[in-house]
């Protein structure tokens, strides 16, 4: 129910930046954060792109600064994260993913 009432996202990965926590296709639930204070350090949290509006990120939580959120991909070589963004203001932080959902069994063989 709390998926219908706006307080929970579901959302599909896209890419391979977050292997091996979140392989593409997974499904994750991410509760919104509003104005609240960030999560805690290492958690996966959804983001907008700083600079790409329509786009996601969905990225762990390095670090909170000043300027902003320092967020890593767990695979280096595939992510677009705060080593070539800098730090992500804060403001456009959309949520900490809270679950992944189980594949199907035809999800799990593609």
């Amino acid at each position: 129910m709390l998926l219908f009432c706006g307080r929970r996202l579901l959302l599909r990965v896209e890419g391979r930046s977050m292997q091996p926590t979140l392989e593409p296709g997974d499904r994750v639930l991410v509760r919104r954060l509003g104005r609240k204070p960030p999560p805690s350090l290492g958690s996966v949290v959804v983001t907008w792109h700083p600079q790409q509006k329509k786009l996601r990120l969905i990225k762990r939580l390095k670090s909170v600064e000043k300027t902003g959120l320092w967020l890593l991909g767990d695979n280096p070589a595939e992510s677009t994260d705060s080593r070539k963004l800098g730090a992500v203001p804060t403001n456009l932080l959309i949520g900490q993913v809270v679950g992944r959902l189980p594949r199907g069994e035809s999800e799990q063989s593609r």
